[in-house]
C-alpha cells in the first residue's frame, strides 16, 4: 500500500528482477499446524509439523468468474503512530469506517466485490496467550477476545455489502507484525491509561513499554504460528456465513522477516528466512479450511507481494487447498510502491523493479505481472492483484493502467486498487478512487474509467471546465470531459447567447475512459456571454457556464450584481460555495431541505479546472449513533427564504475541499492543489450568522492538515475575527469590537498580501495588519467551512450558520470587495 516504508535504495538494489534478496532454503514448507479450536476453547493449538508433500501439489483451481474490479475500503487498518502509546484510535479522524453509501455507488458502477483492509491489533487487542492481570485486562479485554466496537464496524461493512449485493474481502494488514505491549511478570503494563472516551483505545504513557512483534520460527519468537492461526479461527468463525464475506485476505506485503534462527526484522530483507511466511500461511490456510471450507482465501507473497518473485521467493508454493487465490501488488512507478507520481521523474530514474535496468513504459505494469501469470498458468491457480493504481496527472499513466486492465481481464486477474472508502487522509490523492463532487454531481475518480473500460462497464458523467475571464479580446479554452467509460463517442454542440467566436461548435469526446474535447472561445468586447451544451448522445449534459469581458465590473453591478460579482470571481479564479447548492451526499445525493444533513456543496465559482474540482464535502460517518463517536454533519436551515447550513449541534463537523502539496523527488508538481498558500496574497468572505453572544470557532480555514500554520476567519465571543500564522510562527490576529448581534446575517472577510492585512464586516474595515508571511516546502493542502483542522486533528467551529462563501488568490480592490460583500450579503437576504 502507499503508506509502505519504502526504502528506494534498497528496491534498486534488492528487487532488479527477483524481488528481495533472501537466504531462504528451497524446497517445500518444512512446517504448519493443525486447525485452531473455535474462539472460547483452551488451550491454543499446538503448532505441530505436518507432511510437506502437502505443499507440492495444488488443488485445481476453480473456474473464476467474469472479469473482477473492486477497491480497497482503506483506512480502517490506520491506527499509528500512537497505537499503544498516545490516542490515535478515534474513528472519523484517525480512520474512517466505510459508510453505507461508499459501496452502495461502488455497486452501482460495476464494482463487484472489496478489500477491507483492517489492523490486527483493533480487532484482536490482546494475543490469546497474554499474561494479563485483571487491571490490564479490564483495560484491554480478555485475551483473543475481539473488541466489540471494531467487530461491529467490520460487520456492518458486510451488511453493507450484502444489501448493495456484492461482497468484501478482509484483510489483515498487518505486514507479518503485530504492535504490543509489554507485560510486565505481574500482568501489569507500566503507564497504562484507559481513556474516558469509551471510542479510544487503552494505551501508555511511556513508549518503551511497546514493542513490535513479528513472525518468526525460532525459538523466542514472540509472533509464533499460533496467534496467527488463533486469529484466523476466530475471524472465519465470526463470519462464514455472512452474505456479504467474500474472502479471507491472510496478511498484507509480508516483508523484511527475520533470518533463520532469529526473531528479528532483517535489514531491508537481506538474508532473510523465506519459509516463515510460507509456513504461516499454510497453518492459516488449514485453520480456516477447518471451519470454512469454501469462502476463498487470498495468499500474498513475501517481498511485499511482488509479482515477480511470486514463483521464486516462496519456497513450497503453490499450496494444496480449494479456492485459494493467490495475491499480487504492482504498481506503475519505478519502484512499484505507489508514491512515483511524477511520470518523467519516474522515467528518469532508469529502473523498473521487476523488469530490470530500463525506464518504465506503457507496459510496466503488464511486465510486472507477467511473472505471476505465467506461474498461475504453470500451475493451474487464480491470482488477484489486490494493490494497484493510477496516477492521475499524466495521461502516459493512463495508457500504462489500461493496459495493464486489459491484461489482468484476460488473465483472468481479479483487481482492488487502492484506495477507496471515505477516510480524509485519502481524499484526493493522485492515486484514489474515492468519488468527489461537481457541478451537483457526483465526480467519478479518473482511476474508475480505465477498470469500467476493461470491464465493459458502459457508464460516463460529462462535465465542462475551464476560465471565465475574458476582457480586452482575449479568449478563454473550455474542456469538456468524460469521468468513466464511454461505449461509444458522444456528441455535443456548444453555443453562445451574445455572440463571439467559437475554435468549433461541435466537440465529440472519444468512446474509452475518460474522453475530452476542448474549445476555445473569444466573447465580444464588455459583455456577458452564456454558453449552452445541446446534444442526445452524451449521457448528460454539462450546466450552462457564463464568460465575462466586462472593461469594469464594479460598475456593471449597477446593472446586475449578480454578473458583477460573478466576473469578479472569474478574474480572480476564486471559488463560491452557496448552501443554495447543498446536497445531502456527494454520493448519488439530491438538494437538501430542511432539516437534512448536508455533505457536498459545489465549486459555482470559478477556482475549478478539469481535474481538479474545490469541492465542498462532509464525510464523516454516523451510522450506527455513538458507535462512531459523537460527530455530526451540518444540517439545511431556510432563514427568510434563504437556505444555509446549521452547525451549531455539539461536535459538528463542517466541510472540507482536502487535496495534495508538492513533494520533491515524487510529486512536484501535482495538478489537484488549492488555490493559494499562506504567502500568496489571498481574501475569503463569508455570509453569516452566530445564535448567541458566546460563538467561538472557525468560519473558514485554509490549511496543512498536518502542519500548524493556516489562514482564518473565526468569531471570538462572536466577534469576527481574523487569524493568520506561518509555519515559522508569524502571526497576525485581528478581532472586531463588537461581536454580531445573535441571528442576524452579516458577511465578514479578510485580506492578506505581503505586508497587509484587513478584517471586515459588512464592507466595513475592523482591524488591519502588516505582516509578511513566509513561504513554506510543504504549502497549504485544504480548505474548510464551519470548522478547521491542525496537526492532524480537528479544530472546533463557531457554531453558527453559514449562507455562502468565498475565496481565491489575490487581493481584489476595496471596491471589488465591497461589490462581492453585496453579492453574499443577497444570499444572506441582507
Amino acid at each position: 500500500m502507499q503508506r509502505r516504508e519504502f526504502n528506494m535504495a534498497a528496491a534498486a538494489a534488492a528487487a532488479l528482477v527477483s524481488g528481495c534478496g533472501g537466504g531462504g532454503a528451497d524446497g517445500p514448507v518444512a512446517a504448519a499446524a493443525p486447525p485452531a479450536p473455535a474462539p472460547g476453547t483452551a488451550p491454543a493449538p499446538a503448532e505441530a509439523a505436518v507432511d510437506p508433500a502437502r505443499a507440492l501439489t495444488p488443488a485445481a483451481a476453480p473456474a473464476g468468474p467474469g472479469f473482477l474490479i473492486g477497491t480497497n475500503l482503506a483506512s480502517m487498518e490506520l491506527s499509528g503512530p500512537g497505537l499503544r502509546y498516545g490516542g490515535s484510535t478515534l474513528p472519523n479522524v484517525n480512520f474512517t469506517v466505510p459508510r453505507r453509501e461508499d459501496i452502495a455507488w461502488l455497486a452501482a458502477n460495476g464494482y463487484t466485490k472489496t478489500r477491507l483492509p483492517i489492523r490486527w491489533e483493533m480487532l484482536q487487542p490482546m494475543l490469546y496467550d497474554t499474561n494479563a492481570n485483571a487491571a490490564s485486562r479490564a483495560a484491554i479485554g480478555e485475551p483473543g477476545a475481539f473488541h466489540p466496537g471494531y467487530e461491529a464496524y467490520i460487520t456492518g461493512v458486510l451488511d453493507a455489502h450484502a444489501a448493495a449485493g456484492i461482497k468484501c474481502m478482509l484483510d489483515c494488514h498487518n505486514f507479518c507484525r503485530y504492535t504490543d505491549f509489554i507485560f510486565q511478570p505481574d500482568g501489569s503494563v507500566i503507564g497504562l491509561v484507559k481513556p474516558p472516551n469509551p471510542l479510544l483505545r487503552t494505551f501508555t504513557t511511556d513508549n518503551r513499554q511497546v514493542q513490535t512483534r513479528i513472525f518468526a520460527l525460532a525459538p523466542g519468537a514472540t509472533l509464533r504460528v499460533a496467534h496467527f492461526m488463533d486469529f484466523w479461527s476466530r475471524v472465519a468463525t465470526r463470519w462464514k456465513n455472512h452474505p456479504g464475506l467474500g474472502g479471507y485476505g491472510l496478511m498484507n506485503e509480508p516483508f523484511y522477516l527475520p533470518k533463520p534462527g532469529d526473531t528479528v526484522e532483517t535489514f531491508e530483507g537481506w538474508g532473510e528466512d523465506l519459509t516463515i511466511w510460507p509456513t504461516f500461511a499454510r497453518a492459516a490456510v488449514d485453520t480456516i479450511r477447518s471451519i470454512d471450507p469454501s469462502t476463498p482465501i487470498y495468499l500474498p507473497g513475501n517481498d511485499w507481494s511482488a509479482p515477480w518473485s511470486l514463483a521464486t521467493n516462496n519456497p513450497g508454493w503453490p499450496l494444496a487447498a480449494p479456492n485459494l487465490i493467490y495475491d499480487v501488488h504492482a504498481y506503475l512507478d519505478a519502484f512499484s510502491s505507489g508514491n512515483g507520481i511524477d511520470w518523467d521523474l519516474e522515467a528518469a530514474r532508469d529502473f523498473t523493479a521487476g523488469v530490470g535496468a530500463v525506464p518504465i513504459d506503457a507496459q510496466t505494469g503488464v511486465n510486472r505481472l507477467k511473472h505471476a501469470v505465467d506461474f498461475a498458468k504453470q500451475h493451474g491457480l487464480r491470482l488477484a492483484l489486490s494493490e494497484t493504481g493510477m496516477p492521475q496527472d499524466d495521461p502516459r499513466w493512463q495508457q500504462s493502467f489500461q493496459n495493464m486492465m486489459n491484461y489482468a481481464r484476460d488473465n483472468g486477474i481479479e483487481i482492488y486498487v487502492w484506495a477507496g472508502g471515505n477516510h480524509w487522509d485519502y481524499r484526493n490523492r493522485a492515486v484514489t478512487l474515492i468519488p468527489g463532487w461537481h457541478q451537483n454531481k457526483t465526480l467519478e475518480p479518473p482511476m474508475s474509467g480505465p477498470m469500467k473500460a476493461a470491464a465493459g462497464v458502459a457508464k460516463a458523467t460529462v462535465y465542462d471546465d475551464g476560465p471565465g475571464w475574458a476582457p480586452g479580446g482575449a479568449s478563454v479554452t473550455i474542456t469538456v470531459y468524460a469521468r468513466g467509460f464511454l461505449a461509444s463517442p458522444a456528441t455535443l454542440t456548444v453555443s453562445s447567447n451574445n455572440g463571439g467566436s467559437f475554435s468549433k461548435t461541435t466537440l465529440t469526446i472519444p468512446a474509452g475512459a475518460n474522453g475530452q474535447d476542448s474549445f476555445t472561445f473569444t466573447p465580444p468586447p464588455n459583455a456577458v456571454a452564456t454558453l449552452t451544451y445541446a446534444g442526445a448522445s452524451a449521457p448528460n449534459l454539462p450546466p450552462a457556464r457564463k464568460v465575462y469581458s466586462l472593461a469594469d465590473p464594479v460598475a456593471y453591478a449597477a446593472t446586475s450584481l449578480s454578473d458583477a460579482a460573478m466576473a469578479l470571481l472569474a478574474k480572480y479564479s476564486a471559488c463560491k460555495w452557496e448552501l443554495v447548492d447543498g446536497y445531502t451526499d456527494y454520493l448519488q445525493g439530491a438538494p437538501a431541505g430542511a432539516g437534512q444533513p448536508v455533505r457536498a456543496i459545489s465549486d459555482s465559482g470559478y477556482g475549478s479546472s478539469a481535474g481538479n474540482a474545490m469541492e465542498m464535502l462532509n464525510w464523516v460517518n454516523t451510522e450506527g449513533g455513538s458507535a462512531m463517536g459523537t460527530m455530526v454533519p451540518p444540517v439545511m436551515r431556510v432563514t427568510n427564504g434563504r437556505k444555509n447550513s446549521d452547525h451549531s449541534a455539539f461536535d459538528t463537523f463542517g466541510f472540507w475541499c482536502r487535496k495534495t502539496r508538492p513533494v520533491a523527488g515524487l510529486q512536484p508538481n501535482p495538478h489537484n492543489r488549492v488555490p493559494y498558500n499562506i504567502s500568496d496574497p489571498h481574501f475569503a468572505i463569508a455570509a453569516v450568522s452566530v445564535p448567541g453572544s458566546a460563538n467561538s470557532g472557525l468560519v473558514f480555514q485554509a490549511s496543512s492538515a498536518d502542519g500548524a500554520f493556516a489562514s482564518e476567519l473565526a468569531f471570538s465571543n462572536s466577534r469576527p475575527q481574523a487569524k493568520w500564522v506561518d509555519h515559522l510562527g508569524n502571526a497576525v490576529e485581528l478581532t472586531a469590537p463588537a461581536a454580531l448581534a445573535p441571528n442576524t446575517p452579516a458577511v465578514v472577510s479578510f485580506t492578506s498580501a505581503g505586508g497587509a492585512q484587513q478584517l471586515r464586516l459588512n464592507g466595513a474595515v475592523q482591524g488591519t495588519g502588516n505582516a509578511t508571511f513566509a513561504s513554506s516546502e510543504y504549502g497549504n493542502d485544504q480548505m474548510l467551512l464551519g470548522w478547521g483542522f491542525l496537526s492532524n486533528y480537528p479544530r472546533e467551529g463557531f457554531g453558527g450558520n453559514i449562507y455562502a462563501a468565498i475565496t481565491g488568490k489575490g487581493v481584489p480592490t476595496p471596491a471589488e470587495m465591497a461589490v462581492l460583500e453585496r453579492y453574499l450579503a443577497a444570499t444572506a437576504g441582507i
